[in-house]
């Protein structure tokens, strides 16, 4: 069976039967093939069942960004320099992230919390249902007295391919950040909603930042959010039924920002740092500072938030040319470990990759140096649906 010839939604199962084999392919219907085993090897394999696992098949052909992009293999950048690791500081108001259950099966709501004056809510859903519903989050004003909401940035992506979906909510999130704008006023039990008609198997990731006040006053409000999906839009969406969580996080965060600065020199050549590495664990290289512990409100306990995802970091890049010749500075993202579709905003540039694997590097950003020390700007954040950290590599080249 070609998994290629199959149609997106299709739900079926292959079963190999014991002592036949696979051809590994390319595209996630072959995902667990294709992390244990190299792609062409033949496998003996028992037993193996698929069932609507083709959330996308042979990225390279259905990229449907259809971004063009310079990469190279990253082993060409080998060998390299670990870069010192920046202190990294929170920032800004609390994240709401929700991303459990990250698929449900049924209508109801996935997190809720109250917060106060600004804050960012993330939210990643895949609709496992046999209908199309609308993936949204809802601002709630349960106060007795009138709130202005503002918006301050908002990006929704929906795309059968989670990490596409994740891109576009990330990109227009980004091309909007920062830019406030008046919403609504909303009356005492009033709700403002923010989502996106999902169909069936389709991912809905949003990322949007608020600012709320007192409409008496002018003093930061308290609001009630909710994450819910709905075939109707509910009159209280803060009384909706919380759907029973997965393995995975939903909960409440100090800070949606992360800042700092990363330091290098020329003089090192390939050297690198890890952005969004794992928070624990054998392959954690994470930034001091780079995680904050949340609360989950639903189910009571602290949580992490593995990845930093919904979290923006502004990052300053300070760039010595010690070699005291002037040459070009190239920087490139090595989604290490993972893949995705991804987005970095550089020196107020912003620019999306196309499909992203751990075995290239995309050359998001390049400048011409002459001596002495240069600032860059670059704020990015892991889109939602992608895997693995970001390596940023900087190289330099005299030539």
């Amino acid at each position: 069976m070609n998994l290629l010839d199959k149609t997106i939604g299709d739900n079926y199962f292959l079963s190999i039967p014991e002592g036949g084999y696979l051809i590994a392919g390319i595209g996630k219907g072959a995902e667990w093939i294709n992390n244990n085993i190299k792609s062409g090897d033949e496998v003996n394999i028992n037993n193996v069942n698929i069932l609507n696992m083709i959330n996308s098949v042979q990225k390279q052909k259905a990229d449907e960004n259809n971004v063009p992009m310079k990469t190279i293999p990253i082993s060409s950048l080998q060998p390299s320099i670990h870069l010192e690791k920046p202190q990294l500081f929170g920032t800004g108001g609390k994240l709401i992230f929700s991303d459990s259950p990250e698929s449900f099966y049924t209508e109801g709501a996935f997190y809720r919390d109250t917060v106060t004056g600004q804050f960012r809510i993330f939210w990643h859903h895949q609709n496992m249902s046999l209908n199309s519903v609308t993936v949204s989050a809802a601002i709630t004003n349960e106060t007795s007295e009138p709130v202005m909401l503002y918006s301050q940035g908002s990006g929704i992506g929906t795309n059968i391919y989670p990490d596409v979906a994740g891109q576009i909510a990330l990109d227009n999130f980004m091309k909007t950040h920062k830019q406030e704008r008046y919403l609504a006023t909303l009356q005492p039990g009033q709700s403002y909603f923010v989502g996106s008609l999902t169909p069936s198997t389709y991912t809905t990731s949003g990322i949007a930042q608020f600012d709320v006040y007192t409409q008496y006053g002018h003093k930061p409000a308290t609001v009630t959010v909710t994450t819910l999906n709905y075939t109707s839009e509910p009159l209280h969406p803060d009384d909706v039924n919380i759907l029973q969580g997965d393995s995975l996080v939903r909960g409440t965060f100090p800070h949606f920002d992360r800042t700092g600065t990363i330091e290098y020199k020329t003089s090192m050549g390939n050297a690198y740092i890890s952005l969004s590495s794992a928070a624990y664990g054998q392959w954690s290289d994470c930034l001091p500072g780079g995680y904050e512990e949340g609360y989950d409100a639903v189910d009571n306990k602290t949580v992490i938030n593995n990845g930093n995802y919904g979290v923006m970091y502004q990052l300053d890049i300070r760039v010595n040319n010690d070699v005291y010749k002037s040459g070009k500075l190239i920087v490139y993202d090595n989604p290490a470990g993972g893949f995705g579709h991804y987005v970095m905003k550089w020196q107020n540039n912003l620019i999306q990759s196309g499909f992203l694997s751990y075995e290239n590097a995309w050359e998001f950003a390049e400048s011409n140096l002459g001596s002495g020390i240069r600032n860059f700007n670059l704020e990015t954040s892991i889109p939602g649906g992608a895997c693995g950290p970001s390596n940023i590599y900087f190289t330099f080249n005299n030539k």
